[in-house]
Formats: C-alpha cells, sequence, structure tokens
C-alpha cells in the first residue's frame, strides 16, 4: 500500500501575507481537471485522503489559499514529473510559430507599448505566457514562414546536440549538424530582422512550484529554446540580483507558482517603474493549486503603498476563466499619470 504520510505539508501562514488570520471556505471546490486526475493517480491518492484539502482565505490580503496542501518535495514532483510540460505556455508559442497567432491578451500589448517607454524588459519564470513573443513579432518579419523555419532549425540545434551514449561517429555527425542549424537560427534572425529590439531578460527561482526543469517540447527546454529565439538574459534570483533597472516587468500566471511570491513581486516593484500582472482570480481555488490571489488583493496593495491600476475590463479580451490584470507601482503619480491615458 501506498505510504501517504509525506505527501501533505501544513500551510498555516499566508503564503504572500506571512497573516495566520484565516476563514474557512464554505463553499469547497471538489471539481476535477486533468491536472487534478493526474495527481491522484500517479501518486495513488484516496478521494477521503484528498478531500482533507480544505480552502481557506487570508482575512490581511484576501489570497485564498489550500491547507493542508503538498509538501515541497511533492510539489517538486507535480511540476516536474507528474506535469512538467507547461501546456499552455508552449501552445502559446506553437501557435504563433505555426500560425502567426499571438498569446492572448486582448489589446494589452498595444497599451503598454503606446504608454510606457520601454527599452528594458523583464518576466518572471515563464516565457511563454507574457509579452515576449509579442515584442518579438514586432522586431521580425511577420511571415509564418519564416517562424516555421526557425522553430524546426531551432529544434533541429537543440535536439542534435543530445549525443549521450551514442558512438563517436554520430557525435561527430551530429556537431556538423548542430554547427549547420545554429547557422540556419542566425541567418533567419538577421534576414528577418525589422529594427533592434528591447532589451529583453528572463528572472527564474526554480521553485518547486513552478514548471522547470521538465518543460519540454520534442527533449528541448522551454528556457532554452526561449533564450535562443527571443535573445533573452535568463537569471537566476537565487544566486543573482543585479544591478539593473527596467521600464516594466511583467509576472504572467506566475505569481501563484512560487513559493516567496511577495520577494518576488517586490523584487519586480524595486527594479521596474511598472509592473504588469496576470493571475487567476478564481473564488473557487482547484486543489493543484497552493493559492489564488482575488479581486480583493489589489485593496491590499493600496492599502500598503503599492499603487495598482486594474486593466481586466480595459483590454477587452474575451475571459474564459476568472482571471485579472493589473500594473503597479511604488510611485502613486506614475500609476495616476498612466490610469488618465488608458
Amino acid at each position: 500500500m501506498k505510504d501517504n504520510s509525506n505527501i501533505f505539508s501544513n500551510y498555516n501562514k499566508c503564503t504572500f501575507c506571512g497573516g495566520k488570520n484565516f476563514v474557512l471556505e464554505k463553499n469547497q471546490l471538489n471539481s476535477k481537471n486533468f491536472y487534478v486526475d493526474a495527481i491522484i493517480s500517479d501518486l495513488r491518492i484516496s478521494k477521503k485522503l484528498f478531500k482533507k484539502i480544505k480552502t481557506f482565505r487570508c482575512k490581511n490580503c484576501y489570497i485564498i489559499q489550500n491547507n493542508p496542501w503538498f509538501s515541497d518535495a511533492i510539489s517538486r514532483k507535480i511540476y516536474s514529473e507528474i506535469y512538467g510540460q507547461h501546456n499552455r505556455g508552449w501552445s502559446n508559442l506553437l501557435k504563433f510559430m505555426n500560425k502567426g497567432v499571438l498569446p492572448n491578451h486582448g489589446k494589452l500589448f498595444n497599451l503598454l507599448t503606446n504608454n510606457i517607454k520601454i527599452k528594458n524588459y523583464a518576466e518572471f519564470n515563464s516565457p511563454f505566457m507574457g509579452v515576449l513573443i509579442n515584442f518579438f513579432s514586432k522586431e521580425y518579419k511577420q511571415s509564418t514562414l519564416f517562424y516555421k523555419n526557425l522553430k524546426k532549425n531551432l529544434i533541429n540545434y537543440f535536439i542534435s546536440r543530445q549525443v549521450a551514449g551514442r558512438s563517436k561517429e554520430f557525435q561527430k555527425s551530429s556537431f556538423k549538424k548542430s554547427k549547420r542549424f545554429l547557422k540556419n537560427v542566425d541567418n533567419l534572425k538577421r534576414i528577418n530582422l525589422k529594427k533592434k529590439g528591447v532589451k529583453k531578460y528572463l528572472f527564474v527561482d526554480n521553485s518547486n512550484l513552478c514548471w522547470g526543469q521538465n518543460d519540454n517540447y520534442m527533449s528541448v527546454n522551454s528556457k532554452s529554446f526561449a533564450s535562443k529565439m527571443l535573445d533573452l538574459k535568463i537569471i537566476d534570483l537565487k544566486f543573482n540580483k543585479p544591478n539593473l533597472k527596467f521600464d516594466l516587468f511583467g509576472i504572467f500566471h506566475t505569481l501563484d507558482h512560487t513559493f516567496e511570491p511577495k520577494m518576488i513581486l517586490n523584487y519586480a516593484l524595486d527594479v521596474s517603474k511598472y509592473v504588469v500582472v496576470y493571475c487567476h482570480s478564481n473564488e473557487d481555488l482547484s486543489k493543484q493549486h497552493l493559492f489564488t490571489i482575488t479581486n480583493s488583493f489589489l485593496k491590499y496593495l493600496n492599502k500598503n503603498k503599492i499603487y495598482t491600476l486594474n486593466l481586466t475590463n480595459k483590454i477587452e479580451k474575451n475571459f474564459n476563466s476568472p482571471e485579472i490584470y493589473f500594473i503597479c507601482s511604488r510611485n502613486k503619480n506614475s500609476i495616476k499619470k498612466l490610469e488618465k491615458k488608458v
């Protein structure tokens, strides 16, 4: 029989604000989805045990949090083994590379770039969930033939470097191919470049609550692919907090995929004039998530002198699930000026 003693941990403190003032949510969500089904199946958790996960609301910052929830080790297993691939992120990339379809953020990108002068831009943890692809589409010729050829050569380049256990002859042949694929990538980007773009960075914290080491498509990791395609500089926040400043910092569906969301948001606010955040705001927290923010979370931020502007109803996006877009800053005047523009 499966030993379930180490599956859950207690999360008695709010994951965001650290408070302990919780109220039990009366209506507990027990619905299933493909993530939940896979977790139950792979961990061999009984329905009775799974129902031990209860949902609470923090009365200080208003996030909704599950407790007990999966231990740090089990969380790592979920996001690296059970569902190590971030389906939504890769789907965004593949729709763009195959059909030229940009990630669906309504008019957000135009709203941001029309009203904020962006020379240095950063995102957190997931390279295909935000607007990095939008910047790429503005910097290069808009051509699905170009996108498809670039994708093919990038994937072949990375695959050609996977030669473990192969003969010396195979390794030699593969090395020659990799040089050709890399040259193709460089030539394709050079020929199709329209204008030099913004300086782009991806900050990661390698949290056990987020897709990372096994976020692969055709044996290629998302961050490796993004670095080569989007000209990203990738920085690990746990080891390096460089002296950089940004015009805009994007946190797209990743604030609720780190065990240190307050640290991440504070860091972004410290180094950037504006921070744009996109999150679930689902009052019914599903069991594959430790926590979710709510619309009332913005009240908490404003109370703590993090000034916000809710963009959800300004970007004209059709939503399939409860979500929130907002931009925030430590500078109240910056938010007021932006509010007048949008």
